[in-house]
């Protein structure tokens, strides 16, 4: 039996990885966003491009020069909200494998009777009675 300083160190982890999952729908959403976003600015593209194979009134480059730096911008914005939602993400999960492994080397530090099945189980059961599967 793994003592449950150990299993409640695997419940702890557990919840917040589950806490982490249950967030994503909302991090999905707002990378929907900016995709959505960015999308526009395609379609900014386009209006440009259209601009500029037209016959009729053709817009100076300064004005065409002015208007694309404008798209990169907003590219760069996009870009940096994208950073912004996502480098926590990987930082609590990066967090959260090293808790785990570290959890793991406690166990079988303290438990070298145990095989990597064996924990694996304990570790399940409690989980799956805490309902945390």
């Amino acid at each position: 039996m793994i003592e449950e300083k150990y299993l409640k160190m695997s419940i702890s982890i557990r919840r917040t990885y589950l806490k982490l999952i249950n967030n994503l729908d909302l991090y999905h959403n707002r990378a929907l966003k900016v995709s959505s976003n960015l999308e526009e600015t395609l379609a900014k593209l386009d209006t440009i491009q259209e601009g500029l194979d037209s016959k009729d009134k053709k817009p100076s480059s300064k004005e065409t020069l002015d208007k694309l730096l404008d798209i990169l911008q907003e590219v760069e914005d996009e870009g940096k909200k994208l950073e912004t939602l996502i480098d926590p993400i990987n930082t609590e999960i990066e967090k959260l494998g090293r808790e785990e492994q570290e959890l793991y080397r406690q166990i079988v530090e303290h438990h070298p009777e145990l095989t990597e099945d064996q924990i694996v189980n304990f570790v399940r059961d409690r989980l799956l009675k805490e309902g945390l599967s």
